[in-house]
Formats: structure tokens, sequence, C-alpha cells
């Protein structure tokens, strides 16, 4: 037995990348598919008018004919015969349409005359279809209209089968109707009509067949616009994932040389010579300073891709967070007390938690340390830690300040990679707008989530809930 055969997408997704890449195959998939759709309608459309023109039109050349022998045939007959025969040329007909047509004569005075020994139901109801129209000109003019017949002539037909001769009931007419002329003389209106009801209903069936063709058609086109989709992500996954490699062999290496610079700018800076150095001691501060931060930016660079790594690693452990929490805060007050800011730590003692200790670390200070450099020289930031028992146990971690806030409109943003509100501030502050980003990913990958609320002017507040 054969297996069956399965597509399978010849690219995985990055992992934290997968949502981006997912939602923009879904909006390719509806642009391609709209397109095929548009093309389709266009062709169907052209494809219907045309058809219902090519026949509607021929219908009214037909009878455009039958008007134009009639008229010719009153002509001949007043030449021959000193009368016009109104009802002997009537009934005579135009013989290729005898037995689908029918026709009436409204002479000047508005009284109608019809065929004699004729289909006399509908020639009278066809009479009343046009009593009220009169056309203007020697142009034929047309009109459809639906009749309702009643008291037909039960007589045989006078060339063949006739195709009007059925039960009474509504009929769908197409009329034609034109002023008549003998030598510059008035001499009546001339009004011919014919069925086109089974014309109609054919355009019905054939209106439901393309409209069930084009269903059919919708689902290939959205089934070949998934394949074109995901043939077009399959190189932009590919240069994702060279850049993530690159992102985290650059930032691995680059944590050696920073870290022999700044064991360097120690052993300097315990020089005696360069003690009593005012501008020696400044130059070395700033050069610390300034390798502390690139090895914080490797060091935030390497978590960020080890995020997008398929497979998310954590040391999941249990241990004490009220602790780890005061470390945190004692690690960061020289920060907070340089801008003479109040840190706060409101948790329970004792506050056992399940989860990845250094994450969870890393998650407390990207959030105070990014509460400090946005919060004014006086203000409060506090850092709450809660264990909530709903369906299912789950840690609340809030930090917030009194700081300058985030604008609403920016708020939806502020987690994604390199994205910072204020540049300058940001540049300012030495922020490179990837600690949210990687502070969100260390709550979703404990199944979690981490949300902003923020008023400008007034602060922001940053929960983390996290099943533990």
């Amino acid at each position: 037995m054969k297996p069956k055969w399965k597509w399978k997408f010849p690219f995985a997704w990055p992992r934290q990348g997968s949502d981006l890449f997912k939602r923009t195959q879904n909006r390719l998939t509806l642009q391609y598919t709209a397109v095929l759709i548009a093309f389709l309608a266009l062709f169907i459309g052209t494809v219907y008018g045309l058809l219902y023109f090519l026949l509607i039109n021929d219908q009214k050349n037909q009878l455009n004919d039958w008007i134009q022998d009639m008229s010719y045939a009153f002509h001949e007959s007043m030449e021959h015969t000193g009368s016009y025969n109104i009802e002997g040329n009537l009934g005579s007909s135009y013989p290729s349409l005898a037995n689908q047509t029918v026709g009436c004569f409204k002479d000047p005075h508005g009284n109608f005359l019809y065929e004699a020994q004729q289909r006399m139901g509908l020639s009278a109801a066809v009479g009343s279809a046009v009593a009220e129209w009169t056309p203007e000109g020697d142009q034929t003019e047309y009109k459809t209209v639906t009749i309702k017949e009643t008291g037909r002539d039960a007589g045989p037909p006078r060339h063949g089968n006739d195709p009007l001769k059925t039960a009474p009931g509504n009929v769908r007419m197409l009329l034609a109707g034109k002023a008549v002329y003998d030598n510059g003389v008035f001499i009546g209106t001339l009004y011919v009509a014919k069925e086109v009801g089974s014309q109609y209903r054919l355009f019905g069936w054939l209106l439901l067949v393309l409209i069930g063709l084009a269903l059919l058609f919708c689902v290939l086109a959205v089934f070949l616009s998934r394949n074109m989709s995901v043939k077009a992500m399959v190189p932009i996954a590919r240069s994702y994932t060279r850049q993530r490699e690159f992102v985290a062999d650059a930032s691995h290496e680059l944590r050696t040389p920073l870290s022999v610079i700044l064991s360097s700018i120690e052993v300097l800076e315990m020089e005696n010579s360069l003690k009593d150095d005012p501008f020696s001691r400044r130059v070395l501060d700033n050069m610390r300073e300034e390798a502390k931060r690139m090895t914080d930016l490797s060091s935030h660079l390497l978590t960020l891709a080890r995020s997008d790594s398929d497979e998310v690693q954590l040391s999941i452990t249990d241990f004490d967070l009220a602790a780890e929490a005061s470390r945190t805060v004692a690690s960061l007050l020289p920060l907070a007390q340089a801008k003479q800011i109040t840190l706060k730590l409101h948790a329970e003692d004792g506050m056992t938690v399940h989860g990845d200790v250094q994450r969870l670390q890393q998650l407390m200070v990207i959030l105070l340390d990014n509460a400090i450099k946005y919060t004014p020289e006086g203000g409060t930031v506090s850092l709450a830690l809660e264990i909530r028992e709903d369906k299912r146990r789950m840690l609340h971690m809030t930090v917030s300040d009194n700081g300058i806030g985030i604008p609403p409109e920016e708020q939806p943003h502020i987690f994604e990679r390199f994205y910072r509100v204020d540049k300058s501030r940001a540049r300012e502050l030495g922020g490179h707008g990837l600690g949210l980003s990687i502070g969100r990913w260390i709550a979703e990958a404990h199944g979690g989530t981490l949300s902003v609320q923020s008023t400008p002017g007034q602060g922001s507040t940053f929960t983390a809930v996290i099943p533990c």
C-alpha cells in the first residue's frame, strides 16, 4: 500500500517570528485570492454581458426587420389596391417570424387594429401594454414588459407549431414600436411583440452555472494563492534565519573581547599612577560604561537569537522569588539613588514559585531598569509580587512608576524589537529598544503574558502574569 502524499512546507518558521510570518502569509493569500477572483468576476461579467447583448440585439434586429417589412407591405398595398389592408398584412406577417411574433396597429385616432382570425387574447394584451406608449420620430424603440394573457384563441396555428400558444399566464415580451409614414403622411403606429421568456430563463440558468463555476474556482483560487504565498515566504524565512544565526554568532563572539576589555579597565583602575589623574580616571570610567553597555547589548541580542530558536531552553526549579526580588532591588538601588528615586518592594516572605530563576530575575531587572530610566528625579518605582489562586496558580509581577508615561498610540508597539517611543531620549538614556521585547519573551516562554497600562505624564504599570 502506497503511503498517502502529504505536502509539507519546505521551511520551518522561526518560533518568535512565526506569528508575523503567518500574518504576512495570510495577507498574501488574501491578496492573491482577491486578484484571481477579480479577474474571474471580470471574465464572467464580460462573457455574460456579451452573450446577453448579442442575443437581445439579435431579437431587436428581427423585430425591426418585421416592422420594416410591414411598412413596405402597407405601401405596396396602397399602391396596388388603394387601401393599406392593415388586418390582411398583419395576418401575412414576416414569414420567418410568423409563428414567433404578434403584432398590432394603432391608427392616428388611437384605435387598435389586429390580425383577423388571430390570437386575439395575446394581441389584446399587447395592445393594452402599448396603449400609453407612442414611439417618437421614425426610429424603432424597444422595451421589455411582462403581460398577463387571457382569452387566447384556441384555433390552430398558422405556420406549424406556435410557441406562443401555451396555457394562459404571464408572458415576458420584447416590444418594438415605430411610427409609420407613407409618402410623408402619418398613417399610424406599428407594434410587434416577441416572447423572450425562454431566453431569459436560459440566461438565468447560465448565470447559475457561471456562479457555480465561480464558487468552484474560488476554492481553487484560495488553494493556489496559499501555495503561492507559501513559496513567496520561503526566501524571507531563510533570510530571517540566517540573520538570527548571524546575530547569535556575532553576539557570542563579542562577549569574549568585551570581557577582556572590562578586565583590562579594572586592572588599569588599580594603578596608583592613574588614581590621582582626574582626566585618566574620567576616561577609564567612560570606557568602562561603554564596555558594559556593549556587553549588555550583546547579551540582549544573544538572548533574542536564542528566543527565536525552535526549542525554548528554560531551567525550571522551585525557588524563593521574594528573596531573588530583594537581591534584584538591592542591585538596582544605586541606580535609583543616583536619580533620587524611591525604590519599593512589596512581596510576602517565602514566596516559592516554579520557574526559571535566572529568566524571572532578568524580567524583574528589565522592568525595574526601564521604570528607573523613564522616571524623573524624585519619583517612585515599586515592584509588587503576588500569587493568586484562580483556575490555576498564577504569579502577578507588577512594576509601576510615576514617570513620563507612554502615549496610547505607542503602547501596542513598545514590545517590538528596537522600538523606542522617544528615540533621542532613549539614546540619551542608553536604551536599545530590546529590553521589553526580551521581557515579553520571558513571560511567554513561561506560558504567561506581559502587558502595560500607561497615562502620559502620570506613569506606567507593567504587569506580567505567569503560571507558577
